[in-house]
């Protein structure tokens, strides 16, 4: 197998040879998921909601945010208190106003509630005909199981349609609370 980087080689191709460390070559490749979903609410309305990294009380299965560093990207923290007793911590990477998208990555990974690993995320309010939005929620991970062979439920399939379900369920919750003026715990 012959790898060239910007132009040909003189030199005969050689094969590779397998050495101790020949599995630090394979393993798991990044995934991606992208929703999207579209919201009758104008888009600064749709950006006041998810543009408030510290106040995602509104997503299935949080009951509390405990938050600091407002929305100042690499100092802006929070934990997602989960009604089954866990929590998430977040950390928040980008914040664009004049865009409107945020983005933000879990500070540890835990594959019995997610099962992926460096799982980043971006949601994005974008203007939609008729005055709408399009919300976008996207993230890039990797399954929850890094090297060959992984277990079940901690395979590619696995990662996708978890991270998947994570993003439908919370752009539902947006489109539910934007459309129907769903309270956070709140108000």
């Amino acid at each position: 197998m012959t790898f060239l980087f910007g132009g040909s080689s003189a030199a005969p191709a050689q094969t590779a040879t397998p050495g101790p460390n020949s599995w630090a070559a394979h393993g798991a490749a990044p995934l991606k998921s992208v929703e999207t979903i579209v919201i009758d609410a104008p888009p600064d309305k749709v950006w006041a909601v998810v543009g408030d990294f510290a106040h995602y009380d509104w997503l299935p299965g949080v009951v509390r945010v405990e938050a600091s560093g407002g929305n100042a990207p690499e100092q802006a923290k929070r934990r997602l208190v989960m009604a089954d007793g866990g929590a998430v911590d977040e950390t928040l990477v980008r914040w664009d106003a004049e865009k409107m998208t945020l983005a933000w990555h879990r500070d540890q990974d835990d594959a019995k509630r997610l099962p992926a690993v460096n799982y980043m995320t971006h949601v994005t309010a974008k203007p939609a005909e008729g005055g709408k939005t399009l919300a976008e929620w996207k993230g890039r991970f990797y399954r929850g199981h890094p090297f060959n062979d992984p277990p079940p439920g901690l395979d590619d399939d696995a990662a996708l349609a978890a991270v998947t379900a994570l993003h439908r369920a919370g752009l539902a919750a947006l489109k539910a609370r934007m459309e129907e003026h769903i309270p956070s715990p709140r108000e």
